[in-house]
């Protein structure tokens, strides 16, 4: 698997937190936000609605600058087309996760088009039968 590569916004707000001697946890209770949505918006995989306030907070409180950048995501019609199989098909999330062999939140958050993980991604369109690229 290719390494990911972090944004810039990325990198400044993890010198700042080394520059602090401070973790994503203490950056988080700061914040007020459980310590998984900081990491998820760090990482460029963020579904919140609140995630540019979360940022605003983040680069007051540390002095950096700029927005995350989105990590790729599936396109919007490749979500709208494994959402319809799931319904002609009468099957749940967790049965589709269950039967690709990932975790029911792994396989959410790419299907509602929050993270692209291109071997979850694989799965879901060899089993559903999905012929449309992401």
């Amino acid at each position: 698997m290719p390494k990911k590569i972090a944004s810039p916004w990325n990198k400044e707000v993890k010198k700042a937190l080394i520059d602090r001697d401070m973790t994503i946890k203490q950056l988080s209770a700061e914040l007020g936000y459980p310590s998984t949505v900081i990491s998820k918006l760090l990482n460029g995989r963020y579904a919140s609605n609140e995630y540019e306030d979360i940022v605003t907070r983040i680069n007051d409180m540390l002095g950096t600058d700029g927005i995350p950048e989105r990590l790729d995501t599936p396109s919007e019609e490749w979500c709208k087309e494994v959402r319809k199989c799931l319904i002609d098909k009468k099957m749940t999330i967790k049965q589709l996760s269950e039967e690709i062999g990932f975790t029911r939140d792994q396989v959410s958050l790419v299907i509602n088009g929050h993270w692209l993980q291109e071997e979850i991604v694989a799965a879901i369109n060899k089993l559903l039968g999905i012929k449309q690229v992401v």
